[in-house]
């Protein structure tokens, strides 16, 4: 039996090609490591390269024109396609490269050279949504959902939150009682004093709430629930609001009673989280300093970020969730509230590290970094659930009302153009030339 027994009738996207000629072309990728003075080299084979298929194909008779513009239009479709080769069969490949030729010689036909890629998608970037969170699932991979996901997420955050409340009280009650063994004491109790009830009071303003009047070096466990709850308190839970960042604080609460050095590093943290930048890590001691009062400024400082990172991880998580069954935010807006999550979130980590010993940290740290990647993994899956995002050229006077129309064919969705374009001054009357954010399909 030959090959040409068992030709296959071939064809790209359902349309009949002739094939005269072809030939099939890879090559693997190699990692060549070489040892002085010694001769050859050691070689690492790292996998197989896309095929490629280069034709010759002919189009040719009486409606060759027609059977012409078919291939070409047929090419010009964006994105992979099904190849009936007619000795491989069906592979998935992308055109790459295309050459047309007439000849004088040989009316009504022409000869097409072009060359297909075989397209091998890649594995999803997480082959099960969250698993990178070390959540005990015991169900079959397949019936782990976002759904489940999501509802590990908030289990996370409120076991992480307990956990560091218990573990700072606990390092707050011994950071005090340090500090009153120390020489000095009048002094020490009345400088830990102020700066206690200068950022309790702070935060407390936030909230709009003042806190009752009570002694910090008495009631050491009323100094985190005091920031917590006014933390909590003013935590918005509407989208605008988040992207405002109307509850993160420019500087810190209270940052006046500080010491210079927990000022300047808190308030450093505050600007990068309204920015959605990472901290500068060069702001902070390698560890706690020895002196008392400065040890209590930064212990104050870490209370006053942490309780943010979580609050708003929370508010930013039910946020996304509700983008999912109803989408209101553009990618942007919906990448700028991750990356409000993330700043905070990074900053306590940093502070974490840097302060306190590794062993105390590192299941804080390790929390506070995974509650984080599932609230950037759902924003991304929650993105993606739209059609890829373009920029489209208006071409004539119009308002968003009839660009959708014109676009989509379905004028309600100019509401949509309005969400994605949210510097656009005058949605009914938009020039021509002008150019717009705007969904594919």
């Amino acid at each position: 039996m030959s090959w040409s027994e068992t030709l296959l009738d071939a064809s790209f996207r359902g349309v009949p090609i002739q094939v005269v000629e072809e030939s099939l072309q890879w090559q693997r990728s190699l990692a060549e490591h070489g040892t002085p003075f010694k001769n050859g080299d050691s070689v690492r084979d790292l996998g197989r390269g896309a095929r490629r298929f280069p034709m010759e194909l002919v189009v040719f008779g009486v409606n060759y024109e027609i059977e012409l513009q078919n291939l070409l239009a047929t090419l010009e479709v964006l994105g992979s396609g099904e190849l009936i080769h007619p000795i491989y069969g069906s592979v998935s490949v992308v055109p790459h490269s295309l050459d047309v030729k007439h000849h004088a010689d040989a009316p009504d036909s022409a000869t097409v050279s072009l060359v297909f890629v075989e397209d091998t998608p890649d594995l999803p970037f997480f082959a099960r949504q969250f698993e990178f969170i070390d959540v005990a699932v015991t169900e079959d991979e397949d019936t782990y959902t976002w759904q489940d996901g999501v509802f590990d997420l908030f289990g996370r955050i409120d076991s992480l939150v307990s956990e560091i409340q218990s573990w700072i009280g606990g390092g707050w009650v011994g950071l005090i009682e340090k500090a009153l063994g120390l020489p000095g004491i009048f002094l020490r109790v009345q400088q830990l004093r102020s700066q206690i009830l200068g950022v309790v009071s702070g935060v407390a303003s936030m909230a709009r709430n003042p806190a009752a009047a009570f002694d910090p070096l008495v009631d050491l466990f009323r100094t985190p629930s005091q920031i917590r709850s006014a933390i909590q308190g003013t935590t918005p839970s509407k989208s605008n609001q988040l992207l405002s960042m109307s509850g993160v604080p420019a500087s810190i609460p209270g940052g006046d009673s500080l010491t210079t050095e927990a000022a300047r590093a808190g308030n450093a943290f505050l600007i990068s989280a309204r920015q959605g930048i990472a901290p500068d890590a060069d702001l902070l001691p390698d560890g706690m300093p020895s002196d008392p009062v400065a040890a209590a400024g930064l212990a104050l400082v870490v209370l006053v970020i942490t309780e943010l990172a979580l609050s708003h991880a929370q508010a930013v998580a039910i946020v996304i969730e509700d983008e999912g069954k109803k989408p209101t935010l553009s990618p942007t807006e919906l990448e700028g509230l991750v990356n409000l999550v993330r700043s905070l979130v990074q900053s306590s980590i940093l502070l974490q590290r840097r302060l306190y010993d590794v062993e105390v940290a590192r299941p804080i740290i390790e929390g506070l970094r995974n509650t984080a990647a599932m609230i950037q993994s759902r924003a991304r899956q929650v993105i993606l659930q739209s059609p890829p995002m373009i920029e489209r050229t208006v071409e004539s006077p119009a308002s968003l009302r009839l660009l959708a129309h014109r676009w989509y064919g379905a004028h309600a969705r100019s509401a949509e153009l309005l969400r994605l374009n949210p510097g656009l001054n005058t949605p009914h009357n938009i020039p021509a030339g002008k150019v717009l954010r705007a969904y594919a399909e």
